[in-house]
């Protein structure tokens, strides 16, 4: 399972890198190589941060708790997008562009 889930992941990684030029023609602003690589890394953390998530959230049985664990993981993703040079607008406008292609 952990194995499809990372060749999953590096497919996708590979598939982003890969349409960089079809998608510099659907918006105004272009998407860089360099903003896709990266786009593709948060995502891969992004996803991490989510898997991580709902194991953690499995276990929590009260209302605080999951909120609480709610917060943290959009302290993790913000974190991760700031790592990475993304807002959430434009991880977001990206994940939309690629989704429409």
């Amino acid at each position: 399972m952990m194995i499809r889930r990372v060749a999953t992941q590096a497919l996708f990684a590979l598939a982003l890198l890969g349409i960089a030029g079809p998608l510099a023609a659907q918006s105004d602003e272009p998407i860089s190589r360099e903003q896709l690589t990266e786009f593709a890394r948060a995502h891969l953390e992004i996803n991490e941060i989510r898997d991580a998530f709902h194991g953690e959230v499995a276990r929590v049985h009260d209302a605080e708790g999951r909120l609480r664990a709610r917060e943290q993981v959009e302290e993790r993703i913000s974190t991760a997008l700031e790592e990475h040079d993304l807002t959430r607008e434009r991880f977001d406008d990206i994940t939309l562009r690629i989704s429409l292609d």
